[in-house]
């Protein structure tokens, strides 16, 4: 397989900065592990690491920034952030900024696994309800303008729920709907694409927002669309399917 760097197709820019978005059970992982194989063009990454000492002046300084908006929205009949919220929304109010500068300085593109649209919709979805009142929209809003800044694409994979739910059950690593009722994960399935859509939406609808690419995993193979997604970012491949 031969791979060249080009600057995209159509003469658009060359993406820097790439969230690999979708379901339970989509094909997230088999598409990252994938592109590992190019590291001259892609370099994957994951959020800062909360433990590592390396990591600790990011959470103070970002963490710090974050307490006034949190203690102007937080209320009393409200449960308090978790500390693994707290450094979620450390990582949403700072990473823009980090990955820019590292967008600016690599020649290689930049592929997010767990990125910031993951963390969003788990803050929406399970944080404090006061993160989810009209009084925390323009907190949001300002989330949303840095993040479609600083991320040019978004690979949002999916498939139909039969499909989902065979691999959610079949996985050997645990998840919290593998043992539950069939219709429960279909609600649950629905219930992360409608706060997925929420947050791409929120986000294209920004000066600059991200492209989306959509890829349904159920009818194209992960060797197909890694082809299409290395086009997508502008390296050329040429291989020969066995």
């Amino acid at each position: 397989m031969k791979i060249a760097s080009n600057s995209g197709e159509h003469g658009q820019i060359k993406p820097r900065v790439v969230e690999i978005i979708g379901p339970a059970g989509a094909g997230k992982t088999t598409l990252f592990r994938s592109l590992s194989d190019y590291p001259e063009h892609i370099r994957l990454e994951t959020f800062p690491n909360v433990r590592r000492a390396l990591d600790a002046p990011f959470y103070i300084r970002y963490g710090i920034q974050l307490i006034p908006s949190i203690l102007r929205l937080s209320r009393r009949n409200s449960r308090k952030l978790n500390r693994r919220e707290f450094a979620w929304l450390s990582i949403l109010k700072g990473w823009p900024f980090v990955l820019q500068r590292e967008g600016r300085k690599r020649s290689q593109v930049i592929v997010l696994d767990q990125g910031p649209v993951y963390l969003m919709v788990e803050i929406r979805e399970s944080g404090p309800e006061y993160l989810k009142s009209n009084d925390a929209e323009e907190f949001w809003q300002e989330l949303y303008s840095q993040w479609a800044a600083a991320l040019d694409m978004i690979v949002w994979l999916d498939a139909e729920d039969i499909y989902l739910l065979e691999r959610i059950q079949n996985r050997t690593k645990g998840h919290v709907v593998k043992n539950e009722s069939v219709p429960l994960v279909h609600e649950f399935l629905a219930r992360y694409r409608r706060a997925f859509d929420y947050v791409v939406s929120s986000m294209e609808t920004c000066a600059g927002g991200p492209r989306v690419l959509r890829f349904d995993t159920s009818r194209q193979r992960p060797q197909e669309i890694v082809v299409s997604l290395l086009s997508e970012l502008g390296i050329s491949c040429q291989t020969t399917w066995s």
